[in-house]
């Protein structure tokens, strides 16, 4: 049976987080998660990243997680791609020094922009070296106002003609709260996987904020690109300013697409907005989507931060929870 997102019934599975950042790293973000069904081991398999670098969890429910390792110090954003029996993890790599870790760099730390590295695995467990696929220095609008150019949330997706390479690009610091979104959204392509990847020559975004949408009129933020009946779904925690309480929100709301470079809305309203309280009530601020056809459900796990005060980035906690889509159930009967 197809079970198009946009004609879903969206629900949180919880009040509370399936993920908690913790004390020595308080934001889990960006979840990548492989169900039983794509992993070698039958498990459920999470990749985030914090402060430090990417994380990776197992579980055997999808809803209890545990530690498993470390992957990649100074690794954001982790996304998993399969091809032919073997898993790429691909993800952001930055230069920035880390505090209280003992890896002072000779340069001083100067930060001098971030790439998109990919690793091989065939177990989940022991990965290859790195090798850089993508430069932000090769992308135009990835450096804008900012003194290093950046790329983030990189995606892979295989086309006809070869391999694209989504990805956010620069970034926007909101004037209220001092959080980090992505200002853009791109995509690079190669006929390899390891690349090189080239920007379109209109070296234009994808998408971007649009002083008119209700929903993400000051960046793009975090999209997470979902493949489903020949189409290609956009799952966008975009932001926008809100006149009526002068301050800045997000949204997750539905982007649909036919071809993977021309999106439009879905459906008008977002499918998941901050809660009023709690672990939630700031920012949805990243999210991965699959559909398991044996439960005829959508898994949505998403990231998003505590409410806090202004200019206090330090103290927030952001942690990893999880929503669920189902089609409305039709209730039939005979009256009496």
């Amino acid at each position: 049976m197809i079970c198009p997102p946009e004609s879903c019934s969206w629900f949180p599975f919880s009040d509370e987080p399936l993920v908690q950042g913790v004390s020595y790293a308080p934001r889990f973000c960006d979840p990548q998660v492989l169900l039983p069904e794509q992993a070698c081991d039958g498990k459920w398999h999470m990749f985030f990243h914090s402060w430090i670098g990417i994380h990776h969890f197992i579980s055997d429910s999808g809803i209890e997680w545990e530690p498993r390792k470390m992957i990649e110090v100074r690794g954001h954003s982790p996304f998993i791609y399969i091809e032919n029996e073997k898993y790429y993890l691909i993800y952001e790599k930055h230069e920035r020094e880390i505090p209280f870790v003992g890896n002072k760099r000779a340069d001083g730390g100067r930060e001098t922009g971030s790439r998109i590295e990919i690793r091989s695995s065939t177990d989940l467990l022991v990965w290859s070296k790195p090798r850089l696929i993508l430069d932000s220095r090769t992308v135009p609008y990835a450096s804008d106002y900012l003194k290093a150019p950046r790329v983030s949330r990189p995606q892979l997706l295989k086309t006809a003609n070869g391999y694209r390479l989504y990805f956010g690009a620069s970034h926007l610091i909101l004037p209220d709260t001092s959080q980090k979104v992505s200002r853009y959204f791109g995509y690079a392509e190669s006929d390899q996987l390891f690349g090189p990847y080239r920007v379109s020559e209109k070296a234009a975004p994808l998408i971007e904020a649009m002083p008119d949408d209700k929903w993400s009129n000051l960046g793009c933020g975090s999209i997470r690109i979902v493949p489903y009946d020949n189409k290609i779904y956009a799952f966008q925690c975009g932001v926008y300013w809100d006149p009526e309480t002068a301050s800045t929100h997000s949204a997750l709301t539905m982007l649909c697409s036919d071809n993977g470079l021309n999106f439009k809305r879905c459906l008008d309203k977002p499918i998941l907005m901050p809660s009023s309280h709690g672990w939630a009530s700031s920012y949805i601020m990243g999210c991965d989507v699959h559909y398991r056809p044996s439960e005829k459900n959508w898994y949505c796990y998403f990231s998003a931060n505590e409410e806090h005060g202004k200019k206090r980035q330090i103290s927030v906690y952001e942690s990893v929870g999880l929503m669920l889509g189902a089609l409305p159930v039709k209730i039939t009967g005979s009256a009496d």
